[in-house]
């Protein structure tokens, strides 16, 4: 199967760490991703449920008649205390042995990152039930991006986390199951050019 994944478009909270919290979106859609994902032969739009995620989805569907078919198995990470806070207000120490190993060091009452990993493996998994599935986008977040990244095309965490995915970023891949597990490959990488910094 050949797979879009598209960051949601930016709202104006770079510097935090939203996972599950969900504050305002921008009043204005998304139209520089609109026209920039215009060619695109998507016929199925799934999104997390993040408002964030929802209005870039439904902004990318409308055109196409599309519905939206909320999963929460494509949420971001959820990052505990520290969700929804400012970078700057975290220790740095504990953020920095977090990217250096999140399986040992995950944010304080949030997913483990095993638990992360399996979410989006299931999530993967389903879009391949079909036998002739639809050409297909989900919109997620950067932490699910990576992830995908990460299980697919075999890319190390540390590659994946200092990959730079802007809001906007479409990310193509090929996926399919193998004998032990989901195989792929990064085929495309496009970021709008009016995407908003990570």
């Amino acid at each position: 199967m050949i797979l879009d994944l598209v960051r949601h478009a930016g709202n104006g909270r770079d510097e935090f760490l939203d996972g599950r919290s969900d504050p305002p979106q921008l009043a204005r859609l998304p139209q520089e991703l609109v026209d920039a994902y215009a060619e695109q032969d998507w016929q199925r739009v799934i999104s997390s449920p993040r408002l964030r995620s929802l209005h870039t989805a439904m902004a990318l569907a409308t055109p196409r008649g599309l519905d939206v078919e909320a999963d929460e198995e494509w949420e971001e990470l959820d990052f505990g205390d520290w969700d929804g806070q400012s970078l700057f207000d975290l220790p740095e120490d504990a953020l920095a042995a977090f990217h250096a190993d999140p399986h040992a060091f995950p944010p304080p009452n949030g997913e483990s990152w095993g638990h992360f990993e399996r979410r989006i493996a299931r999530a993967l998994d389903r879009l391949l039930d079909d036998e002739d599935p639809l050409p297909t986008v989900v919109v997620s977040h950067g932490g699910p991006l990576r992830m995908v990244l990460s299980q697919v095309c075999g890319l190390p965490l540390s590659l994946c986390w200092a990959l730079r995915i802007d809001h906007g970023t479409r990310l193509r891949v090929w996926l399919e199951r193998g004998e032990v597990g989901l195989v792929g490959e990064l085929l495309e990488l496009q970021q709008p050019k009016a995407a908003s910094p990570w």
